[in-house]
């Protein structure tokens, strides 16, 4: 079972683990680096994703937490909300 980390931020009690990165670099790429996944308790939110180097978590304070949840940005959608829509910078 996976140990979560918590983190209070915007009025919700978030959950943080760290997951292996998927191979997209290719092997030489593979155990280089790690993506924080954000998750709320309660599932009102969507989740957020950061990439960071392998084993960050584990040396990341409460304040470095903080720093990581307001760099990563929701999935399912673009960073305003709006699932779907892509945006034009983005193609």
């Amino acid at each position: 079972m996976i140990a979560w980390r918590t983190l209070d931020a915007d009025g919700c009690e978030w959950q943080v683990r760290a997951v292996p990165r998927p191979e997209e670099g290719g092997r030489d790429q593979a155990g280089k680096e790690e993506v924080l996944e954000f998750r709320t308790a309660e599932g009102t939110r969507p989740p957020r994703r950061l990439a960071v180097p392998a084993g960050a978590l584990a040396g990341m304070d409460a304040e470095a937490l903080r720093v990581a949840y307001m760099q990563a940005r929701p999935i399912g959608g673009d960073h305003y909300g709006r699932p779907g829509k892509t945006m034009t910078d983005a193609r």
